[in-house]
């Protein structure tokens, strides 16, 4: 896993960088090859905002989360990005759009 991470308008600390890496590790589940994970940080206001861009092997995600509290926000990108993964694995593993095929009850 390529794992970047940057900031706008907040330090980087390392409380920060290991809380991301444990939680990026749990993306890794849904991937066979390699993936590439970026992190983006920022502060607006009182936001702080928590971007996070997947990529993989045919696979594209991102997840964006704000919150006055930096870790709820990573939490929150994270969900996103999962919901969509956990979306995409099922339509595969289902293949309910094999060959343009639909089952009766779709129709």
């Amino acid at each position: 896993m390529n794992l970047n991470m940057s900031f706008k308008h907040l330090e980087p600390t390392e409380s920060i960088k290991a809380y991301t890496s444990d939680k990026s590790e749990k993306l890794s589940k849904y991937f066979r090859g390699k993936i590439s994970v970026t992190w983006n940080f920022a502060v607006e206001k009182q936001s702080q905002i928590a971007h996070v861009h997947l990529v993989g092997n045919h696979m594209d995600y991102f997840g964006e989360a704000e919150s006055s509290d930096l870790y709820a926000s990573i939490d929150l990108a994270i969900d996103k990005v999962e919901k969509q993964l956990r979306k995409h694995k099922e339509i595969v593993k289902d293949h309910l759009h094999k060959n343009g095929h639909r089952t009766p009850t779709e129709e």
